[in-house]
């Protein structure tokens, strides 16, 4: 038996990847042109990311998020986009279920539930002026204005991330204004029974992605395969994994360039698509980097969108440190889009986050002041509207979709 038809019993990464070889039947060619076992990239992501023992997201307790991690996400840059998609959330929820609804916030990968926390304060403040403005008693006139109430839902899969939230919302938890879910607990909740408004913030990018690429004019699907010789994966070429992928490039106008890869996200069109069934009356706001299939097959991006990031290095290397490392791609929208119309959602808003956040008034949180203390809440604020505006084009490369039924 050779080391890729290894045990069930080898530990790691390398040994899941290795059974997931073995066991898939599938073959492919290298980049010498030896025919090799191998599974589809699409696989290999997941087993990297969501491996119960050994995956990115699944594996020992560690920290992947802010100045220790790996990565960033907008919730760690200040309170201002959470505050924002609350606000927002809670005006097109009285707009759409009427005032008298208890409405479900739902942050689905919510991870540690800053970003629910976040939301929910932005919601709160945002009834308050309401409020105010509507009976011009100020605090009092807020508790009596009559307006959709909100529980806030936490759903992630990671244990040490439910914790963490639990204990972020405590308060909330007690009084009943919020919950802390598992995928699977969060699957079979009756979401038909009150409206809905489902947040995913970051959360498409981190879905396994199929890779193909065009060679001698025919679409090829990259796949992975495991050298024994260096220990390590390395990539091959194999037939497509299934037809979806020609027909979720024709349906996105996807035309490669010969030598060109690009990422299929049959996954997160999958997920849009499967809440249409378990929501009745719903909003879902889609947040994540990403462009329009065009943009991101144009004749720059040769090589696709797929980047790794450990210790806030981004590297293009999928096949080094399995499991150690975050692998992410830009989200498709147009497929996105294209997958939700179909299972009867219709798109409210698309734009950039900068657009989105100026329209929903990130600007008027903008304030002078003369603190020379550079952490007084007022001036974190202003750099963090700052950040979220300005920095390295990142307000312009994410984007918002808004999606509503019912």
């Amino acid at each position: 038996m050779t080391n890729s038809e290894r045990s069930p019993r080898e530990p790691g990464i390398a040994g899941a990847i290795r059974e997931a070889i073995r066991a898939g039947g599938r073959t492919g060619r290298d980049m010498d042109g030896r025919e090799r076992r191998c599974i589809s990239f699409r696989d290999y992501m997941a087993i990297c990311l969501y491996d119960p023992a050994y995956g990115y997201y699944r594996g020992p307790e560690k920290v992947r998020v802010g100045r220790e991690g790996d990565f960033y996400t907008s919730s760690y840059i200040g309170d201002v986009l959470g505050e924002r998609l609350g606000a927002y959330a809670r005006g097109l929820a009285a707009e759409r279920f009427g005032r008298a609804e208890t409405v479900e916030l739902v942050d689905w990968g919510g991870g540690t539930g800053r970003l629910a926390k976040q939301m929910l304060g932005g919601w709160n403040a945002a009834a308050e002026a309401a409020g105010a403005g509507e009976t011009g008693t100020g605090e009092a006139g807020a508790a009596a204005f009559e307006g959709p109430r909100v529980r806030v839902t936490v759903v992630d899969d990671d244990p040490a991330h439910r914790r963490e939230a639990e204990t972020r919302l405590a308060a909330e938890i007690a009084a009943g204004a919020a919950r802390v879910l598992s995928a699977a607990e969060a699957e079979a909740q009756p979401w038909r029974e009150r409206p809905v408004v489902v947040v995913a913030n970051e959360l498409l990018d981190a879905m396994p992605v199929h890779r193909v690429v065009l060679r001698g004019g025919r679409l090829r699907e990259w796949a992975v395969a495991w050298d024994d010789e260096s220990g390590r994966p390395v990539p091959c070429a194999a037939e497509p994994s299934t037809p979806r992928l020609a027909e979720t490039m024709a349906r996105s106008g996807i035309r490669l360039r010969e030598g060109q890869t690009a990422e299929i996200g049959l996954e997160a069109a999958d997920w849009i698509a499967s809440l249409a069934g378990k929501l009745g009356r719903a909003i879902v706001a889609v947040v994540d980097y990403g462009d329009e299939a065009e943009e991101l097959t144009a004749g720059h991006r040769m090589a696709g969108t797929l980047l790794c990031y450990r210790r806030h290095v981004a590297s293009g290397d999928p096949f080094e440190a399995p499991g150690e490392q975050d692998i992410t791609a830009h989200v498709d929208f147009t497929s996105v889009r294209a997958a939700a119309e179909a299972a009867g959602w219709s798109a409210l808003w698309y734009g950039t986050q900068k657009r989105f956040l100026v329209e929903a008034g990130v600007l008027e949180r903008l304030a002078e002041h003369a603190f020379a203390d550079l952490f007084h809440p007022v001036a974190r604020t202003n750099r963090a509207i700052r950040q979220l505006l300005l920095s390295d084009g990142m307000s312009e490369l994410f984007k918002v979709l808004v999606l509503a039924k019912g």
